[in-house]
């Protein structure tokens, strides 16, 4: 596992990616079924967070699917892993259709501009409130000691292993993860993305105990 852990929180969807290294040590083929993350603040459980996607190099601009792989004896498996919570139904059905709405709305007041005004559009209050409200009730980084436990779930069982680490969360961590929301009435982090939206980053030590 990399030493350092990127933090995020996508609207709604708390998330981490980790740079995940396994090696096959054994005489045999080892398959890799499942990767996830459990995480506690100051020795409370907060967060189940599957590994869904990976990138497949350091300079891939889109992550892929993770899938169950098999691996042989001496063979490597190093990526970056996206660790996160899918919407339920419900909350995916309302961000889905509260993003259509504020993004057509971006888009006429674009279309509308004057030629020469090269200011980005805000849009109405009203749009970015569902949004808004996700983010409060979902938002969960809060300034504390966690630990990750990383578990590794492969066949044959014997294989499996879980290893924890632990970081620090701090004042200045949560106030720019927070600051985000400001941006929604643009249509940053909600039609289009930037750089400034990429998360935090904090250093990981191993947790013994």
């Amino acid at each position: 596992m990399h030493s350092r852990i990127r933090i995020n929180h996508m609207v709604g969807n708390a998330n981490a990616g980790v740079v995940i290294g396994v090696r096959n040590t054994g005489g045999r083929n080892l398959r890799i079924k499942r990767l996830n993350l459990a995480i506690t603040r100051d020795g409370k459980p907060l967060l189940q967070l599957p590994g869904l996607n990976y990138f497949e190099s350091p300079t891939s601009q889109a992550a892929v699917l993770f899938v169950p792989f098999t691996m042989k004896p001496g063979e490597s498996w190093t990526h970056s892993v996206s660790f996160f919570n899918e919407f339920d139904r419900q909350t995916e059905k309302l961000f889905r259709e509260s993003e259509s709405a504020l993004t057509g709305d971006i888009r006429n007041k674009l279309r509308m501009r004057p030629e020469n005004d090269k200011d980005m559009v805000v849009t109405d209050a009203h749009l970015v409130e569902p949004f808004q409200k996700l983010f409060d009730r979902l938002f969960v980084w809060q300034p504390g000691e966690y630990v990750i436990s990383l578990a590794v779930s492969a066949e044959p069982g014997s294989a499996s292993f879980t290893k924890k680490y632990r970081f620090t969360l701090y004042e200045s961590d949560t106030r720019e993860l927070s600051e985000y929301v400001n941006d929604y009435k643009y249509g940053i982090g909600l039609s289009f993305g930037q750089e400034k939206h990429s998360g935090v980053n904090v250093s990981l030590s191993e947790h013994v105990g």
